[in-house]
């Protein structure tokens, strides 16, 4: 199956059991986004989660009397959304696609839903929340201490 093969080779399903994958695409349907669309937004509500199949997608924040500002570009493999996961419902961060964009929209309810039921698949899935969460953390930091030692040459 040509679906379940695109999913399989994504960076956050790398060694997840099989029966998993079948139960990931109970809990979604494929969409496509265009070049210049939103999946999410910032501040708003969302009962989904995206795994990034193919496309490019900028995370961004938006500043008071800045507006957007990108904090991290995303490709294929990627988790996007994973705020309803945790129970927070509002989005932290805006979702751009920069490109066509093909995503799994996984259903947060019924994720829930499932990790309840089966306990170890409710753990494998928040796992591999916490590793994506931990990368954007760390990308989020180096960025950080970029921006900090450009200042510092500035000011030298």
């Amino acid at each position: 199956m040509v679906l379940l093969d695109k999913v399989e080779g994504l960076t956050f399903c790398k060694g997840m059991p099989k029966d998993y994958y079948s139960r990931l695409f109970s809990a979604g349907e494929f969409r496509t986004y265009p070049e210049g669309s939103y999946l999410f937004h910032e501040g708003l509500r969302c009962d989904y989660v995206f795994l990034l199949c193919e496309g490019q997608v900028s995370l961004e924040v938006s500043l008071p009397g800045v507006g957007p500002v990108e904090v991290q570009s995303v490709g294929p493999g990627e988790l996007l959304g994973c705020s309803p996961l945790l129970g927070l419902g509002w989005m932290t961060a805006s979702a751009k696609a920069l490109v066509s964009c093909q995503v799994l929209a996984l259903d947060v309810r019924r994720m829930l839903e499932m990790a309840n039921d089966d306990p170890r698949f409710g753990m494998e899935m928040m796992r591999r929340v916490a590793v994506t969460l931990a990368r954007r953390l760390n990308a989020t930091r180096l960025q950080l201490l970029d921006a900090r030692c450009t200042e510092d040459q500035v000011v030298s």
